[in-house]
């Protein structure tokens, strides 16, 4: 439809390099879509990947990993809808 932004399905992988590689094609869906120029669609199974994902970066970097109000405003954050 004309002035709706495309849509499109992306896994929990594409979301995680989007995060984690700047400069990657995956970075630039997240910046379209927080600019509404597409829209992003996922599903929760995608988001508790995502998760793992944080977590275990977290493990083998010797780090702290995200509490949970971090994970909360990180979900709301990402210009993903998760359904």
């Amino acid at each position: 439809m004309r002035g709706q932004p495309r849509v499109i399905q992306v896994d929990g992988t594409t979301i995680l390099r989007g995060l984690m590689f700047s400069e990657s094609e995956e970075e630039t869906l997240l910046h379209l879509a927080a600019c509404e120029k597409i829209e992003l669609n996922s599903t929760t199974q995608d988001w508790n990947l995502i998760l793992r994902g944080l977590m275990e970066l977290s493990r083998r970097a010797g780090s702290q990993p995200m509490n949970g109000e971090e994970l909360k405003q990180l979900r709301i954050s990402l210009p993903v809808n998760f359904t």
